[in-house]
């Protein structure tokens, strides 16, 4: 070839597809961000046997290709408008059936891809066992098992990668039925946008209608802009569906749409593609650990326990980098204020440049160690738990579940500090339900506020202290929510971020089964629209 190879990484997070990026572009690479936002952007260089210089580019982890997070508009974005001459779909192959998911979406969009089989050793530990052959003529597309930690597989994946990107003739995209309700609805809305040529010069119309159908509010705000009756005309049959599958299913389309795409993988994997050694009940470790740290008795206890010791880490190990910050700057004023003579001059340097910039610096300490700990936290999935736990009680308030971190850090039970916490506020993916966690991490009793409230507390208090300040501490808390709450309802309003963990939806959930996914499963009679993800992080399937 005589360009550039461009080759895109895509995946659910955790999938191994940052490894891999890292494995194949070593450090010939840098990082970015995407135009607008704050999501990583992440290029690199690999040289093959051959000599040619390939384009790497890592997208964001995604779940879906559903607008319900930056990164997922971003990885669409990507794939939709770079259009790269191929995409490595990095997939788990522990959870195939979960991680296939996205690749299916993928298949509908029509892209150029290669499945790359990652963590192929953990699947062959757990005793499962997958036919990559087998799976690759089924879906028509390199299949290559790989270990993106040690590089295993990884030349055999790019010479496909780079087979398929060779080819002339662009993928035709997966059709999959949708039952005759949807099929048929899908079938005159995409007629609609053919005739009306609707963004048809960026997506195909039968993938438009598809999002409308998902309820995707970027297509629907692109298509309002384009082409504002169509679009009406489009929500018009939507609704209409949508009506007619809750009186006669208890349903919606996008519920629809998603348990045929888990029919069309489970028909698949049918085909002798996965087969296991162990029995399917099985717990394996990190099932184990999930079902304590998530237990509705044991995971609250824990993750006040594991919030002590991170409080502990970071205020304990960070004094002495902060008492070498207040040396420093004390020194220098000393030096300063014994070398220059009273004057405005000497004032500005000691009071203004030097007492104000080691006030600033004071928190670097702090603020490196907190996120140290986080960093540990995340990197372990324990973050992804306490998010689980909690998620349902922030959600009454208008927040997600990651949003208990920011406001432990800021506050929590032993008193952290508003600065680090608004930064903590970055792991948010909605922006709405960020601005909302940034605008009442202030209420917290951060370390500042608790000598204040223990003072007054010791002063006119002279009993039941302890009490008083733990009723202070939730006080803070239930004025934060509140808050939070006021504000998701006036100035933040908004759909909620669906939980990325979340169990699948399924038209008829088992009986007794409780709703993990925002607002109700569907096939239960509330009349929110329910939103759809991937599975809780204790599954190995959907």
């Amino acid at each position: 070839m005589n360009k550039t190879t461009t080759i895109a990484l895509a995946g659910n997070p955790n999938a191994g597809k940052t490894t891999l990026f890292n494995t194949l572009t070593g450090a010939r690479q840098h990082v970015g961000n995407y135009p607008g936002v704050t999501v990583d952007k992440k290029e690199g260089i690999f040289s093959s046997h051959s000599g040619e210089e390939i384009r790497i580019v890592d997208l964001p982890g995604t779940y879906s290709l559903t607008a319900y997070s930056v990164e997922e508009v971003v990885a669409r974005d990507y794939l939709v408008q770079e259009k790269p001459d191929v995409v490595i779909n990095i997939v788990d192959a522990s959870n195939l059936e979960r991680n296939l998911y996205l690749s299916t979406q993928l298949l509908e969009l029509g892209v150029p891809m290669v499945i790359a089989l990652n963590m192929i050793d953990v699947a062959e530990d757990r005793g499962i066992r997958i036919d990559a052959a087998k799976l690759a003529s089924l879906i028509n597309l390199p299949v290559v098992p790989i270990i993106a930690r040690s590089g295993k597989g990884t030349e055999q994946l790019i010479s496909a990668a780079l087979a398929v990107a060779g080819k002339a003739a662009p993928r035709e995209p997966l059709l999959i039925s949708y039952g005759e309700d949807v099929d048929s609805a899908l079938k005159e809305m995409e007629e609609r946008i053919a005739a009306s040529s609707l963004m048809t010069g960026t997506y195909s119309p039968r993938w438009l209608a598809l999002k409308y159908l998902e309820g995707d509010s970027q297509i629907v705000a692109k298509g309002e802009r384009e082409n504002p009756a169509l679009n009406q005309e489009l929500l018009r049959a939507v609704n209409t569906l949508a009506d007619h599958l809750q009186k006669t299913m208890e349903t919606y389309p996008e519920a629809i749409i998603a348990d045929q795409r888990y029919g069309y993988i489970k028909s698949l994997l049918r085909h002798k593609v996965v087969s296991r050694k162990f029995d399917m009940d099985r717990l394996y470790a990190s099932d184990r650990i999930d079902k304590v740290l998530t237990n509705r008795f044991l995971g609250p206890l824990i993750m006040l326990a594991v919030l002590m010791g991170l409080y502990k880490f970071t205020f304990t190990y960070s004094e002495l980098p902060v008492a070498w910050f207040e040396a420093l700057f004390g020194w220098l004023g000393g030096v300063v204020d014994a070398t220059l003579p009273d004057g405005n001059l000497k004032s500005l340097l000691i009071s203004g440049i030097i007492d104000g910039v080691g006030g600033i610096l004071g928190f670097v300490p702090l603020i490196m160690f907190m996120f140290l700990g986080i960093a540990i936290l995340e990197d372990s999935g324990y973050l992804a738990r306490v998010a689980f736990m909690m998620d349902r009680v922030f959600r009454m308030f208008g927040l997600h579940g990651s949003s208990v971190m920011a406001y432990i850090v800021a506050g929590g039970i032993a008193g952290g500090c508003a600065v680090p916490g608004a930064m903590a506020t970055r792991t948010l993916r909605s922006p709405k339900e960020r601005l909302a966690t940034l605008l009442t991490v202030s209420f917290m009793n951060c370390g500042a506020k608790l000598p204040v409230l223990a003072l007054l507390t010791a002063t006119f208090f002279a009993e039941n202290q302890a009490r008083l300040m733990f009723l202070l501490t939730l006080f803070a808390w239930l004025m934060a929510l509140i808050a939070a709450k006021i504000l998701r309802l006036t100035v933040l309003r908004g759909e909620a971020t669906p939980l990325s963990w979340s169990c699948r939806p399924t038209a008829s959930p088992p009986s007794g089964a409780s709703p993990s996914t925002p607002g109700n499963a569907p096939g239960s009679t509330s009349k929110k629209r329910a939103r759809f993800c991937s599975p809780c992080p204790s599954c190995s399937g959907p």
